[in-house]
C-alpha cells in the first residue's frame, strides 16, 4: 500500500504539472515531435522509439504538450514499479524496496525525466527491467530449476532499449562483468552463458536492425555523430577543470546532495560485501551489493570524469541513476532502522526530500531571476509562435507563402510546434554549426516554395549582417529584437529577420561536421 501511494501520487503530480502548462517544450522534445510528421526507420541523433512513443500518445491527446509528454509520465510510473517489484519480488528484500522507491521518487533527475519527453525515460525502464532479469537469471539456488523467462525478458529489454538509445549496449558489458565475478566465485547456475549470449545477440540484432538499415541509406551519419560526441575526435586535448567541477556539481544536484551521501554510505557497505563475499555458497546480500555497485559507479564515474577532457551533458549519466537509487535505498534502510534513530531526524530527512521535490514542480511559477531560474529557457515559445503569425500577416503581401526557419535546430523544431497551424520549418546553414536531422530533409525549393518569403529566428539579441542569408533572398530586413512572455512575465529573447523573395539557394557548407 505504501508503494502504491508513492507511485500513484508521483503520477498524479507529474500529470498535473504537464497538463497545467507550467513549461513549454524543451527543444529536443519539439524535435522528437517533428520527427513523427516524417516517419523513418531511425533518425540522425537517436533511434526511433521516442518518435513512436510520441506518435502513440498524440493520437490520444492530440499534438499538444500533454500528448508529447504523456509517454514519459507513464514511463516513470513503470520505472518506479519496476524498481519496487524488482527489489521486493526478485531480490526478495520487501522492506528495502520501500526505501529504494522513496529515494527514486525524490531524485531531481528522475522527476525531470518523468515530465519531459526524453530518450532516457524508456532507456531507464528497459535498463531496470533487464537489471532484475539478469539478477533472476544468475540466481543459483538448489530448490529452483533455471527458467528461460529472465532471458526472454532480456531479449525484449535489449531490443527496445537500443531503439531508445544506444547506451543500452553498455548493459551487456556490465552484465558480463557481473556474471564473470559470480562465475569465478562458483555462484553461477548451469547453462547460463549460452542462454545469456543468445538472448543478448537476438535482442541486439532486433534493436539495431532498423537503425542499421536507416544508416546504410544515410551515409552512417548517426554513428559518425555518436562517435564524434563520445570520443571527442578533432578537439584539442586539454584538462578542463572548471567544466569538470560544474559537471560534478550538476551530478550531485541531480542525485540530490542528501541522497548522494546515502549513496556513498551504501557503496562503502556494498563494496565491503563485494570483496569479502562467500565463494561457492549462494549469498543474496552479496549479489545485490555487487550488482548495484557495478551498475552505478563505473558508468557514472567514466562519464563524469570525461568532463575533464571533453564536453559532456549532465543527463548522459541518467541510466546509472537506477543503481544509485538501489545503493541509496539500501543505505537509507540501514540508517532508518539503526538503534536509537530519532523520529525527529527521520522526519527532517523525509521533509527535506519531499519538500525539494515539490519545489521542482513549482519552480516555474516562482519569482526567480532569469539567470538563476533553470526553467527560463523553456518559457516564451508559444508567445514567439504567435508573434511569428502576427508578422506573417502584417509584413508580407501573401501570408500563405511564408515559411519560418532558424539557424538552430532546436529553435526550428519549437517554431514547427508553436506557430499556429504547425507548419513545416527549416534550419539553414547560415552559421557554423553541427549537422542535424533537418539537413537530411528537403529544403524549401524541393518542397515547392521557390519565390516564397521567410522569417529567420535567432537566439537572444544579435546585431549584424548574415552573408549566407542575403544570398538566399532578394531582400533581408534589419534585425527585430523581441522579448517573449510567459504567463505575463518576461521570457526568452529572440532576434527576428524578415526575408523576401527566396531564390532557391540553400547553404550546405560544412556538411560532415557531425
Amino acid at each position: 500500500m505504501i508503494a502504491f501511494v508513492i507511485i500513484a501520487l508521483s503520477f498524479v503530480v507529474r500529470y498535473w504539472f504537464v497538463n497545467s502548462g507550467q513549461l513549454n517544450l524543451v527543444q529536443d522534445e519539439a524535435q522528437y515531435w517533428d520527427w513523427i510528421r516524417r516517419p523513418q526507420l531511425s533518425y540522425y541523433s537517436k533511434g526511433p522509439l521516442i518518435a513512436w512513443m510520441i506518435a502513440t500518445w498524440t493520437e490520444v491527446f492530440g499534438n499538444t504538450e500533454l500528448g508529447i509528454r504523456f509517454g514519459s509520465i507513464i514511463g516513470m510510473t513503470g520505472i518506479q514499479a519496476a524498481l519496487y517489484i524488482g527489489v521486493s519480488r526478485v531480490w526478495r528484500e520487501y522492506s528495502t524496496a520501500i526505501y529504494v522507491l522513496l529515494v527514486a521518487a525524490t531524485m531531481p533527475l528522475l522527476n525531470g525525466l518523468g515530465i519531459l519527453a526524453t530518450t532516457d525515460n524508456p532507456l531507464i525502464f528497459c535498463w531496470t527491467v533487464a537489471f532484475f532479469a539478469l539478477a533472476a537469471a544468475t540466481r543459483n539456488t538448489p530448490d529452483q530449476k533455471p527458467s528461460n523467462w529472465p532471458f526472454i525478458i532480456l531479449v525484449f529489454c535489449m531490443a527496445v532499449g537500443i531503439l531508445a538509445k544506444y547506451m543500452m549496449l553498455s548493459f551487456l558489458g556490465l552484465g558480463i562483468i557481473y556474471a564473470l565475478i559470480l562465475q569465478l566465485r562458483g555462484q553461477m547456475p548451469p547453462c547460463f552463458w549460452g542462454r545469456f549470449f543468445l538472448a543478448s545477440l537476438v535482442g541486439t540484432v532486433i534493436g539495431l536492425a532498423p537503425i542499421l538499415l536507416w544508416n546504410m541509406q544515410n551515409d552512417w551519419v548517426a554513428y559518425k555523430h555518436v562517435a564524434k560526441l563520445s570520443t571527442g575526435v578533432g578537439r584539442e586535448f586539454s584538462i578542463r577543470l572548471m567544466p569538470f567541477l560544474e559537471m560534478l556539481g550538476a551530478q550531485i544536484g541531480l542525485l540530490a546532495p542528501w541522497w548522494f551521501i546515502f549513496i556513498l554510505m551504501g557503496s562503502k557497505t556494498a563494496l565491503g560485501k563485494s570483496f569479502v563475499g562467500p565463494v561457492g555458497a549462494f549469498d543474496a546480500k552479496y549479489r545485490h551489493a555487487l550488482q548495484s555497485v557495478l551498475f552505478f559507479w563505473p558508468l557514472w564515474a567514466i562519464i563524469t570524469f570525461k568532463a575533464l577532457f571533453s564536453k559532456v551533458e549532465a543527463n548522459w549519466t541518467a541510466v546509472s541513476f537506477m543503481g544509485a537509487a538501489l545503493l541509496g535505498g539500501m543505505a537509507l534502510h540501514t540508517w532508518w532502522h539503526a538503534p536509537k534513530r530519532s523520529l525527529r531526524s527521520k522526519s527532517i530527512l523525509v521533509t527535506v526530500a519531499v519538500g525539494i521535490t515539490a519545489l521542482i514542480y513549482i519552480t516555474p511559477i516562482l519569482p526567480v531571476p532569469d539567470h538563476l531560474n533553470p526553467t527560463h529557457r523553456l518559457k516564451g515559445w508559444e508567445d514567439l509562435g504567435n508573434k511569428i503569425e502576427q508578422l506573417t500577416k502584417t509584413e508580407f503581401d501573401d501570408p500563405s507563402k511564408v515559411f519560418a526557419m532558424s539557424d538552430n535546430y532546436g529553435f526550428t523544431s519549437e517554431l514547427a510546434f508553436y506557430i499556429p497551424g504547425q507548419p513545416i520549418t527549416y534550419c539553414p546553414w547560415t552559421e557554423d554549426r553541427r549537422m542535424n536531422q533537418y539537413d537530411l530533409w528537403p529544403d524549401p525549393a524541393a518542397n515547392g516554395q521557390l519565390g516564397w518569403d521567410g522569417i529567420l529566428v535567432r537566439k537572444r539579441f544579435q546585431p549584424g549582417r548574415i552573408p549566407e542569408l542575403e544570398k538566399m533572398f532578394e531582400s533581408v530586413s534589419e534585425p527585430i529584437y523581441y522579448e517573449s512572455t510567459f504567463n505575463g512575465q518576461p521570457a526568452r529573447k529572440f532576434t527576428l529577420i524578415i526575408c523576401k523573395g527566396y531564390n532557391g539557394y540553400w547553404p550546405q557548407r560544412g556538411l560532415g561536421k557531425y
